[in-house]
């Protein structure tokens, strides 16, 4: 595959995860449809992983190599740019696992008998299994299958973006760098 041809398929699917990552956390901000106060919703959706980490992150530094592309020419940007780049996404990515994947074993903020803390933190992540249990927390209703359902998204979705970054920045190494310059082929 050609240099531009890949930085423009990786640029287009590190876009659409973005996406992907930011309407996932404007889910998890209204669980129920409906809006909640901040002290009612998890500290892990107010982190907002997705908007910040593998959202706004990767996709700020990534839609230059997309755009460009589309017009056929990614060549001008700069190898060390391009290298930064994939750093600061794989940064946000990491950020977005990281704060998702502890939102998931630490369960959602719910109330149960009018008491609104994190009823599934002791459980370790146990609950996960139990089905049953997600039925316990009254308000918001059906909180622990939308936050599961949105933060696993949201998990799986920042590996990709990690995977990704990882794949655009090992090709932009000096050794690839090298060969990339010099079996450079222009767009027909």
């Amino acid at each position: 595959m050609k240099p531009w041809n890949r930085a423009c398929c990786v640029g287009l699917f590190l876009t659409t995860l973005s996406l992907v990552c930011i309407v996932a956390n404007a889910f998890l901000l209204v669980p129920d449809g409906k809006t909640w106060s901040s002290d009612q919703l998890s500290l892990h959706v107010l982190l907002m992983p997705g908007f910040i980490g593998g959202g706004l992150m990767v996709r700020s530094l990534e839609h230059r190599p997309v755009t460009r592309g589309w017009r056929g020419c990614c060549g001008s940007i700069s190898i060390p740019c391009s290298c930064w780049c994939s750093v600061f996404g794989m940064l946000g990515a990491i950020y977005c696992l990281s704060v998702s994947g502890v939102g998931l074993r630490i369960g959602p903020k719910c109330s149960i008998n009018g008491e609104w803390d994190y009823h599934f933190q002791e459980t370790a992540g146990t609950y996960l299994k139990n089905d049953t249990s997600w039925n316990l927390c009254e308000e918001p209703l059906k909180v622990v299958p939308w936050n599961v359902t949105l933060f696993f998204l949201l998990v799986v979705a920042s590996c990709l973006e990690i995977v990704l970054c990882g794949t655009n920045f090992i090709s932009k190494t000096p050794v690839n760098a090298t060969h990339a310059a010099f079996s450079w082929d222009t767009p027909h």
